[in-house]
């Protein structure tokens, strides 16, 4: 799926050739059928993904939980409008965007006080407390993203050019991903 989230300025310096550019860098793009044991699915692609890419260990919980909840609520919400989820991981520097499409319109929202006897509800209230960053977008194709980022590696694990420097934080020049 091409981004429009992520726009580079148009001077950009020259990089060193030993550099590696993280910024927009995809990872993962999955396709879930609209049954329950995609949640699943996706748990093991991000787990595996950030294990694979050496993200930082204490943070892969996370990103499976917040990635759980995402699909659960797609899955739960968007099967009359449609057969399948798209899953996408990108990498945003020190950060993991997550991306999850369905093909409802529908925008997520908190329903009243967190009640503890509820089985369900929590979600958006845990993708508030755990992600770094998160939004729902509606594409041109008319279906919604509900995405979030986490700080998934380690300054020590980013990109270094020859000179030491690294780049860390979101891509330079980019803009708000709303």
């Amino acid at each position: 799926m091409p981004s429009d989230r992520c726009s580079r300025q148009p001077a950009q310096p020259p990089v060193p050739a030993d550099w590696i550019d993280y910024c927009d860098l995809p990872l993962e793009s999955s396709r879930l059928p609209m049954r329950a044991e995609s949640a699943g699915v996706a748990r093991r692609r991000v787990r595996e993904t950030l294990q694979l890419f050496d993200a930082d260990p204490t943070m892969i919980d996370d990103a499976v939980l917040l990635t759980s909840e995402v699909v659960t609520n797609g899955l739960v919400h968007a099967r009359p409008h449609g057969s399948a989820l798209e899953l996408s991981l990108t990498r945003d520097g020190d950060r993991l965007l997550v991306e999850v499409l369905d093909p409802s319109r529908t925008t997520p929202y908190l329903v009243g006080p967190p009640d503890p006897l509820r089985e369900s509800g929590r979600g958006l209230r845990i993708l508030g407390e755990l992600a770094a960053d998160h939004g729902v977008r509606l594409t041109e194709r008319g279906v919604k993203v509900v995405w979030f980022e986490v700080a998934a590696w380690p300054p020590e694990n980013l990109v270094r050019s020859g000179q030491g420097e690294c780049h860390s934080g979101p891509c330079p020049g980019t803009s708000a991903r709303t």
